[in-house]
């Protein structure tokens, strides 16, 4: 439940091993190194600059969307996201939403008492096929075969917004805001 408006780097590091752990712990329970893949993203907005990425993904990566992930070693999982401004999903990525040609017009604007997000989705955003995110959808992560939780163990589930408004247990809107509407808005982030 993200809005991505950069650039996003996949780069594996398999020159050095990096530390894992068992569950709320800061023991090491295995050291491996970084091949790349195995990372979840759920009903994210990806905005891109406007132009097609070119090329493809190759050891290092570098791009607005997904696709920069094409080439690793270990699949994502993904699902409910959608795509602007020319931003690219990953190439197993099933359900998605390509909103190619339209720019939500992100700006950030700051004034003395705080930051507002700019920004007009249009009723396309309406139609992503989201799931709420839960411990069960997520899975384990490969390395560790740990699930993803709370900090208490207690099993994970993204049932509200940035700003704490519940999202819809059936179809949550794909990004930080639970059902913004669909023409301009001005949003107090901080």
């Amino acid at each position: 439940h993200n809005l991505l408006a950069g650039r996003i780097v996949s780069r594996p590091e398999l020159r050095r091993e990096t530390p894992y752990h068992p569950p709320h712990t800061t023991t090491v329970a295995g050291l491996r190194n970084i091949q790349g893949g195995d990372n979840r993203f759920y009903n994210n907005i990806f905005v891109g600059g406007g132009k097609p990425p070119a090329g493809t993904a190759s050891q290092q990566a570098a791009g607005f969307g997904l696709w920069v992930y094409d080439d690793r070693q270990l699949p994502l999982q993904t699902g409910g996201n959608v795509y602007y401004s020319a931003a690219r999903p990953y190439a197993k990525e099933s359900p998605c939403l390509l909103q190619e040609g339209a720019d939500p017009g992100l700006k950030l604007v700051q004034k003395g008492d705080g930051v507002s997000l700019h920004l007009a989705w249009g009723p396309a955003l309406a139609n992503a096929k989201t799931a709420l995110v839960t411990t069960q959808l997520l899975g384990k992560a490969r390395i560790p075969g740990l699930p993803y939780e709370n900090p208490d163990g207690s099993p994970l589930k993204v049932d509200t917004d940035y700003f704490g408004k519940p999202r819809s247990e059936e179809r949550p809107t794909a990004g930080p805001f639970e059902n913004p509407a669909a023409g301009p808005i001005v949003l107090k982030v901080w």
